[in-house]
C-alpha cells in the first residue's frame, strides 16, 4: 500500500512528473522503512504523526531527485562547466544514504515513529 499518491504529492510539491511519481515514491518508501524499521508494517492512516510522514515521504523523493540531478552520490567531488562550478562534499552512495536518513529522522521527530529522536 502506497502512502502518497500523486495528487497528494502533486499538490504540495513538483519536482517528480507524473510519468515517474510511481517509482520515485516506491523508492521513498524503501528508504524511510528502513529508518523507521518494523514499525512500517503496522502504520495506517490512523497512526499518529501519519500526515507528518506523507509529508516525509514526499520530501524524500524531491532530495533523491536533487541528488540524482547533480550527480551526488556518484563519486563527483565537482564540476566545472564553462565558468559555473559546484562541489560536493558527499561523494559516496553510503555517504548520501547516511545523509538522507538523518533528514527522515529529522522529519519525523516527535512521532514516535524513529524512536526517541
Amino acid at each position: 500500500m502506497s502512502h502518497v499518491n500523486w495528487e497528494y504529492y502533486s499538490s504540495l510539491f513538483d519536482k517528480i512528473s507524473e510519468e515517474a511519481f510511481e517509482k520515485a515514491e516506491k523508492q521513498a518508501e524503501i528508504e524511510v522503512s528502513m529508518v523507521i524499521g518494523p514499525r512500517w508494517e503496522g502504520i495506517t492512516e490512523k497512526t499518529y504523526g501519519y500526515d507528518k510522514l506523507k509529508i516525509c515521504i514526499c520530501r524524500v523523493m524531491d532530495k533523491m531527485a536533487e541528488n540524482n540531478e547533480s550527480g551526488k552520490g556518484k563519486g563527483i567531488s565537482s564540476v566545472n562547466n564553462d565558468g559555473y562550478s559546484e562541489s560536493y562534499v558527499i561523494q559516496t552512495e553510503e555517504q548520501l544514504r547516511s545523509e538522507l536518513h538523518s533528514s527522515i529522522r529529522a522529519w519525523l521527530s516527535g512521532t514516535g515513529l524513529v524512536g526517541a529522536y
